[in-house]
């Protein structure tokens, strides 16, 4: 991540008016939270065998045959606050999560930029989709080896999850993905920073393969203010 964008970021961090409110940004924003003092651990890549290379083969496949996904979502921050919504997905390139009243947040991918909205503020801010994770999801070709490190990957009972971090940038923190082994499907992420903050959403009842409408990706500001941009 750039300087300007680092910078800015705190910036907008500082704006915003709760703690839960650059937890929503940090979901697929550029970084989570502030980098810390020190330099992170660089990541170490866990040691996989045949059955975990052939696992992670199968998730690769499973990820990159999303066309859309639509799901309602619980989020959940380590400091207790509690959020849902609806969440959809239009590869490539498009996402959208709309928070439940009272929460007045949007996040929305249009394919170009990565929008988050608070509508009783009336602030919308702009950061560059490919300078987002968002963009690792919504690529048109998934790859758990460009740029990613799998830190650990554990099954469980019917489940299986995987630890990412970035390879050259360890500060941007580290994702847990955990997926439903039959059928194979994603049951949540959570991300974490270097200082021990932590959001996990999970999706319920996903529905894969709907025709979603394009006009679910566009933000339209009619807001008075002029929007932020982060580059």
């Amino acid at each position: 991540m750039s300087a300007s964008v680092k910078s800015l970021w705190g910036a907008a961090v500082s704006a915003l008016r709760a703690p839960l409110a650059a937890l929503l940004l940090a979901v697929f924003a550029a970084a989570p939270f502030a980098p810390s003092a020190a330099a992170a651990t660089p990541p170490e890549p866990a040691r996989l065998g045949p059955k975990d290379k052939a696992l992670v083969a199968d998730i690769e496949d499973f990820l990159n045959g999303i066309t859309t996904l639509e799901a309602a979502f619980v989020q959940l921050t380590a400091q207790g606050s509690y959020a849902k919504g609806k969440f959809y997905l239009k590869r490539p390139g498009r996402m959208r999560f709309e928070y439940d009243p009272p929460l007045p947040y949007l996040l929305v991918s249009d394919g170009t930029w990565f929008i988050y909205v608070d509508k009783q503020l009336e602030q919308v801010t702009y950061l560059p989709l490919k300078k987002t994770p968002a963009d690792l999801l919504l690529r048109d070709s998934f790859s758990f080896s460009e740029g990613l490190v799998i830190t650990r990957l554990e099954r469980g009972a019917g489940t299986v999850q995987i630890d990412i971090a970035d390879q050259d940038d360890p500060d941007l923190g580290r994702v847990t993905l955990t997926f439903v082994r039959e059928p194979l499907t994603l049951r949540s992420w959570t991300i974490r920073d270097p200082q021990g903050q932590r959001i996990q959403v999970t999706l319920m009842n996903p529905l894969y393969g709907l025709q979603l409408d394009n006009d679910l990706f566009r933000f339209v500001n009619t807001f008075r203010g002029p929007p932020r941009q982060l580059d």
